[in-house]
């Protein structure tokens, strides 16, 4: 009887930190859009602080560094991310961005073959989003694979990308 309470409290005071934690990303929403960087900041910080395995925070966080500039603690928060996230895949979709997003870290270090290596984690995670395949092509093509950068784009054009078309008209004929 004492093993079902603990895990029926655990149980409670886990959706009520999840709760809570997905308040303060719409708080931290709400912040951001009005250019408040450091309050959206704080807040998505403390939603890391309730759930360490929301893998929107991470993702939001890791935006607002690349936007200052701030790759490098970017990349830390995203590695620490990604670490966390993907023991306990809550949500395979927003996972699959985090590995996006240091897909472009990795892209602007030029860094490419790590670039092309978290794009296809980001894949396996989410296979619907035209964006990945795009991206991934992007990179091939600056890494000199020109095919696997034409089958990523045919990918995303399947997806329903427009820029995936106009790109492939002009690289794959």
């Amino acid at each position: 009887m004492r093993i079902v309470l603990v895990l029926v409290f655990g149980l409670s005071l886990s959706v009520s930190a999840q709760k809570k934690a997905f308040h303060l990303i719409e708080k931290g929403d709400k912040k951001l859009q009005k250019g408040d960087t450091l309050s959206a900041l704080y807040n998505y910080e403390k939603a890391i602080a309730y759930d360490s395995a929301f893998a929107d925070a991470y993702a939001k966080i890791s935006d607002v560094l690349i936007s200052r500039g701030q790759y490098e603690e970017a990349l830390v928060l995203l590695n620490d991310g990604i670490r966390t996230t993907k023991s306990i895949p809550k949500d395979k979709a927003t996972i699959s961005h985090l590995y996006s997003i240091r897909s472009f870290i990795h892209f602007t270090a030029e860094s490419f073959h790590l670039a092309i290596h978290d794009l296809d984690h980001a894949i396996l995670l989410n296979t619907e989003n035209p964006n990945y395949f795009y991206m991934r092509a992007l990179v091939k093509r600056m890494n000199g694979d020109e095919k696997g950068c034409c089958r990523d784009l045919k990918r995303a054009i399947a997806l329903g990308m427009e820029a995936a078309d106009v790109y492939s008209k002009t690289y794959c004929n």
